[in-house]
């Protein structure tokens, strides 16, 4: 059993990047040469990994341990984008080499694959590891990601302590944080799916089973916020979306998601992005 603290990582490659739609379809055997981070920091779509699906949203880090087939996919109308890093472990010294995945199975390389030993921290992390409360561990992330892509003598050293600051922060917070109960991730997926403002996220709540006072408890727990205030965030989410992605009036917009009254929505949007979403719809233009 191999001691985390004791290892220094080798980031391979280290981008942000958008997902092309397009290439979707190429997904489903996507196997990585070494370990993988993704932190969505934007769009839509789901990540597929030892046959189940999951829908990702910003702040989620997809944790991929090297040579597991698996999928990442993006919603065709918001392109999903993510901070990437791949990175080899347990190596004595990185592999000379900038390849980190392959789309086929036939492709696939073993003599560019990295070592991997049993780790017990990290054998416990989830695929998706929610970090939108934790405004630091995403701080440090994409500060790695930033520092790789200087150039300077310096610049790559610096890129690998920062992500072996992140990954024994990550790893010293209990994996339990890290994990929603079921049957708030599943409201959570429907709020996704089902963000109207008709939609009546209290029948939701009635539907998990639990008693009031416990379901406020566990989805506070798991997002930070009262189910109110989320689904809410979440609400103005999609507007902040269709204002920045189409030509549509924001009194169209406002109805699309279920808004009889545009002064209402105008009230909530201004007081979740600081603008109104006419401002707001400016500055975007």
């Amino acid at each position: 059993m191999m001691d985390i603290a004791s290892v220094s990582p080798h980031i391979r490659v280290a981008h942000h990047y958008r997902f092309r739609w397009e290439r979707n379809a190429d997904e489903s055997a996507r196997i990585g040469y070494c370990y993988a981070f993704h932190l969505i920091s934007g769009g839509r779509g789901t990540v597929t990994y030892r046959d189940r699906t999951h829908p990702v949203r910003k702040g989620d880090l997809l944790y991929i341990p090297p040579r597991e087939k698996h999928a990442i996919s993006t919603d065709a109308d918001h392109l999903l984008s993510a901070y990437n890093i791949y990175f080899e472990l347990w190596a004595h010294a990185p592999l000379s080499t900038d390849q980190h995945l392959v789309w086929k199975a036939s492709d696939f390389n073993e003599a560019l694959a990295t070592p991997v030993h049993s780790c017990r921290e990290l054998e416990r992390l989830p695929v998706i590891i929610p970090l939108q409360r934790y405004a630091e561990l995403s701080q440090l992330f994409s500060a790695a990601v930033t520092h790789f892509r200087k150039d300077g003598t310096y610049a790559k050293p610096v890129a690998n302590s920062l992500l072996k600051a992140f990954l024994l922060d990550l790893l010293q917070s209990a994996p339990s944080r890290f994990r929603t109960d079921s049957r708030i991730q599943a409201m959570l997926e429907r709020i996704h799916k089902e963000t109207y403002a008709y939609s009546d996220y209290e029948i939701w709540a009635g539907e998990s089973g639990l008693r009031k006072t416990r379901f406020h408890e566990l989805f506070k727990q798991s997002t930070g916020l009262s189910p109110k205030a989320y689904w809410t965030k979440t609400m103005m989410a999609q507007a902040e979306a269709a204002l920045c992605e189409s030509h549509r009036s924001i009194s169209d917009i406002a109805e699309d998601l279920g808004y009889s009254s545009i002064h209402h929505f105008t009230r909530l949007f201004t007081a979740t992005h600081g603008m109104s979403p006419t401002a707001y719809h400016h500055r975007r233009s």
